[in-house]
């Protein structure tokens, strides 16, 4: 278990930083198609960067609550937790690593993000980026984290840029606003998923331990 309050006043922190600076850059661009593009780059980088930090700083938390109890109190036990290595798997199904991220920002085209967030939503049997989030989580596909934030991201601009009709800086505040606020509660949900998935692993692992054994 992970102290999801504390985990929570973090994600609050960053969403309220990523609001503010929204403002700033609707404030300051005139043109709402490069305003868009800008606030897409911005939550998408700082959403990956900081999401590495607190998927660490939870597993930390996790793993040593599951060290303290009495399943994991030898040696060999301890041994098959670390070589299981289940803080690795839950980066690289998300594909956090640096190279990964710059190369694909170098490449980076809205109306493909746009395609992959759709197919990904197909398959995930949702839109919410939760969902989608939780859908990586599972599968063996592997998705680099910024394509499946940048696409939830695009997705809001482009259906802003071409459904609303009364476009200005005021309306735009605040239907980035929402979308922030919507983005931030599936965001925490994704956590709550990835403690699932850790839990799930650490069962697995118990079920191979050798029976006889105090469990």
């Amino acid at each position: 278990m992970y102290n999801k309050q504390v985990l929570t006043g973090k994600v609050d922190d960053m969403f309220e930083d990523l609001k503010k600076q929204s403002y700033e850059i609707i404030a300051v661009h005139s043109n709402f198609s490069d305003a868009s593009k800008i606030i897409v780059d911005t939550v998408s980088s700082e959403v990956v960067m900081r999401s590495k930090t607190l998927i660490t700083d939870m597993y930390a938390q996790m793993s040593k609550n599951t060290m303290s109890s009495n399943i994991f109190d030898d040696a060999e036990r301890r041994s098959q937790f670390y070589e299981a290595n289940i803080r690795r798997d839950i980066l690289s199904k998300y594909q956090f690593d640096i190279a990964t991220i710059n190369a694909f920002q170098s490449g980076i085209q809205y109306k493909e993000l746009h395609c992959l967030y759709s197919s990904l939503a197909v398959v995930a049997g949702t839109t919410a980026i939760g969902g989608v989030l939780k859908y990586a989580l599972a599968t063996t596909v592997k998705v680099p984290i910024v394509a499946i934030i940048a696409g939830a991201v695009v997705a809001f601009c482009i259906t802003y840029l071409k459904i609303i009709p009364n476009k200005n800086k005021a309306n735009f505040r605040k239907a980035t606003e929402d979308f922030l606020y919507e983005l931030k509660k599936e965001f925490i949900k994704w956590f709550d998923e990835i403690e699932v998935y850790y839990n799930d692993r650490i069962q697995g692992l118990v079920s191979t331990f050798k029976e006889g054994g105090r469990i």
